[in-house]
This record gives C-alpha cells, structure tokens and sequence, in this order.
C-alpha cells in the first residue's frame, strides 16, 4: 500500500510503502475503517514507528479536509520517552514523510506541527501524558506501551484516565487509536489485546518476526545464538507469556481456567486465602477436592479484616458453610486500624474462623515451588483450576513477575499491585502440599486445633 500526502495546496513531498502486515492495520483503521481502536503487538524489525506515523498523517489528512472551524482537530503520538520522540519521530515524519514544507509551522524542541491555526500533530512523552488532560484528539498512537514509565501512574491510568476520555469525550463514535509494541509479559497491553473478544470496536495484530520484510533468515539465526530463549520469544515471536519474569510460569489460560467447575457443594470447607492490604484485602476462596484445588470465587475492597471476616460470615458461614482461613503469617504481629492490641489473626478468630498459617513466612522461592507444582507437575500432571468469575486471580497468575535489577534475592515485583491475589494462594498451598513433602495434601483430624 502507498501511503501518500494529500493536504491541500501541497506537493506531495515523498511516499512510504507499507508491508502487507503494515497495510492490513492502516486499511482497517483509515480505509475499510473496521474498528475504532486498533492493537497491534509485534516483534522487533517489523516497523512499528512506520505505520504509527502513516497512521497519525493519515489522521491529520481527515482533519485538514473537515470544514473550517471543526474544533479538536488534533493527533497526538506518545513515544516511551521524550529523547524517543524527538529523534525518532519527529525526523520520521518531517523528512521521510515529507510532512515539514507542509505545515505552516513546525518545532522540533517541542516535537509540533501545525497545519494552519486549527490542526495540530503532537509528539507526546509517556513521562508527560497527563498535559494532554483536558484536550481533545482525534486519533491518539500509543508506541511501545509496554515500556512506558508513567510518573506516580500506570500506563492503565494514562489510557483509561486520561487518552480515552480525550478520544471519547470530543469525538465519540469517530476517534481511534493505535497501540503498538513490543510485549513485556502479561501487561496492561495483554489486557487491550484481549478486548476485541468482548468488544466490537476494538481489533488486535500479532506480528512474528516472520511477518516483517526487513529481516533476514541469517539475522534471525544469528540472533538465535545471541538471546536467551525467553527475550528471543519476547523481541522475535512478539510472546506475551514467553517475555522473561513470570512468577507461574506455567499458568496458561487454555489449560487452568474452567467454567464448568462446579461451585461449592453442601457441606464442603470454604478455603479463603488472605492478603492483608488496607483497602485491597484480597481473598481468593477455593475448595479441596482430593488433591486438586478448584478455586471458585475471589472477593476484593474490603477497608480492613473486620469488613472482610463479616462478609465471608455472611456469604458463607450464615448459610453452614465451615470457613478456614488461611492468611499472611505476619499478620499475627501487625495490628489493623481496631483497638491498640488486636491483630488481624484475633480478628478473624473472634468471627469463628479458624487459621492455618506458619509461624513465619516460608522463603518466597519455596512457597512459589509449591504452587508451580500443581499448576503443572514433572508428570505433566494439574492440580489447580480457576473458574472464569475469579478474574482478580487470574491476573495476577499472569502478571505477578520477579523483580529486575535485583539477581541477589528473589524478590516479587510488588510496583504494579498484581501480586495480591496470588500472594493469598501462595500461603495456603505452601501449607497444605509443603515443598518438602510428597505432593498430597496434609490431613487434619477433626481433633487437631488450628490457630
């Protein structure tokens, strides 16, 4: 496809020619107009900046052609970093797309053309997004979200915060946006790839290195020698769950979540892991079938543990449900927002709900062990299933990762927030199936006394 210049009054200063994986985003965006908000995830060598930038002139071609007077005419393309932004971007689009004798102005410091007093194509920083609050954009490209380093944010904030309503609110119905990167593990990038299941106005792009013209088999192979499997599959084969820091490796959607599992039956334990968090207090709530534990519903936003103890009394124990508790082990010394003395371990107790916890925190390494082991065992065997509903846990199976820069501890990268749900099951299973025992559950005689 040639991707041409057609601003009024103008030569057209050079053409670009897009591949074919290139064409099939700008055609569904600009030509066909099949969706509105496009996501693109691609491997390394594929032209990412190249077809952002056909796509943000293409946009401002639409809003230089709308009638005089049209208000919010303008495209904004956020880059990583402002550096990324002014010298990528910004010579991409003057000289090898000819745009710069077509504006009435232009400034590189400021990374701006200007097409007459109304029309406006900017190079944003994702360090500086949240200037762009208030303003109205047609069309929005989001380039290599997954490196965004948003200050005292997320790059979930920035878009749903800040770029969507500035997409939704001036152009409803007639904005878009791209976004388009490389993958870095189970991200907020996973979660907009997976919104075209759900939402018509939305399609998703996944582009190998295979699918780029601008690699060669003699790169590829040499590449192969250099990088470890894991950052080849991130930067070459563009994989969301083969990019590196995973914490349970091997959950895999296809394998572990299961809508047919049955919810809990008359006269079964109810098995709540807890995270004590302020706010969060998240618990996943499970039951114990022979050796495989099926989790069934998840609860979050609780203020403290006494909010969360009354509503697994009266969702559970109220109908005759047993409820066991399993929570973080430090929570016998930390004391909640109640009286000067009272742990979250007391208040649990006082609601009848019993505990099985260590009395210190198993190293994280071990208790991470314990629950890989059921998600998949050296005899291929899995032992832990999710039902759909628990959509807190499922996150954070995908998204809890191990901390970077960091080789002397293993450490989980708290940064993000996704380890709350996760950090619950890790207490329980380490307790039941421990790492140094045979893999079957620990029985409890009806006499034994739980804390």
């Amino acid at each position: 496809m040639t991707v041409a210049q057609r601003l009024p009054s103008a030569a057209v200063a050079g053409q670009v020619k897009l591949h074919p994986g290139q064409s099939a985003i700008f055609s569904d965006l600009f030509i066909r107009k099949t969706c509105s908000h496009a996501v693109a995830v691609a491997s390394r060598g594929f032209g990412k900046s190249v077809v952002a930038a056909a796509c943000a002139v293409k946009a401002i071609e639409e809003c230089v052609n709308m009638p005089r007077g049209t208000p919010n005419r303008n495209v904004a393309l956020i880059a990583p970093t402002y550096q990324q932004a002014v010298d990528i971007y910004y010579p991409l689009l003057a000289y090898q797309f000819g745009i710069l004798p077509l504006c009435s102005k232009s400034s590189k410091a400021n990374g701006t053309f200007w097409f007459g007093p109304e029309v406006l194509l900017k190079i944003w920083s994702a360090e500086a997004v949240d200037r762009m609050r208030g303003t109205g954009q047609y069309f929005v490209v989001n380039d290599e979200m997954s490196s965004w380093q948003i200050p005292a944010g997320t790059p979930q904030e920035a878009w749903e915060s800040v770029i969507l309503p500035c997409i939704d609110t001036r152009w409803p119905g007639v904005g878009r946006s791209l976004t388009i990167s490389t993958p870095k593990g189970m991200d907020f990038l996973y979660d907009m790839y997976q919104y075209e299941l759900s939402d018509a106005k939305w399609k998703s792009y996944h582009f190998d290195y295979s699918k780029s013209p601008y690699l060669d088999a003699e790169t590829i192979e040499h590449n192969k020698i250099l990088l470890d499997p894991l950052k080849f599959a991130r930067e070459y084969l563009a994989s969301f769950e083969d990019s590196g820091a995973q914490v349970f490796y091997p959950f895999k959607r296809t394998k572990h979540v299961d809508e047919l599992l049955p919810y809990f039956a008359e006269g079964e334990e109810i098995h709540a892991c807890i995270d004590f968090n302020v706010g969060v207090m998240a618990c996943t709530i499970f039951a114990l079938r022979g050796n495989q534990i099926h989790i069934l519903d998840e609860h979050r936003g609780h203020r403290d543990t006494d909010e969360l103890a009354r509503y697994l009394k009266e969702k559970f124990m109220d109908r005759g449900f047993r409820v066991i508790g399993y929570p973080d082990p430090t929570g016998n010394h930390r004391k909640t927002s109640a009286a000067v003395g009272v742990t979250d371990f007391s208040i649990l107790r006082n609601h009848g709900i019993p505990l099985r916890v260590r009395r210190k925190s198993p190293p994280i390494v071990d208790s991470v062990a314990c629950v890989n082991r059921k998600l998949l065992n050296a005899r291929e065997q899995t032992e832990l299933y999710i039902h759909p509903r628990c959509v807190n846990t499922i996150r954070s199976f995908e998204r809890t990762v191990w901390q970077e820069r960091n080789p002397e501890s293993a450490q989980i990268d708290k940064g993000a927030g996704d380890e709350h749900f996760t950090d619950g099951v890790r207490y329980a299973v380490e307790y039941l199936f421990p790492l140094n025992g045979s893999g079957k559950r620990v029985s409890y005689s009806p006499n034994r006394r739980l804390l």
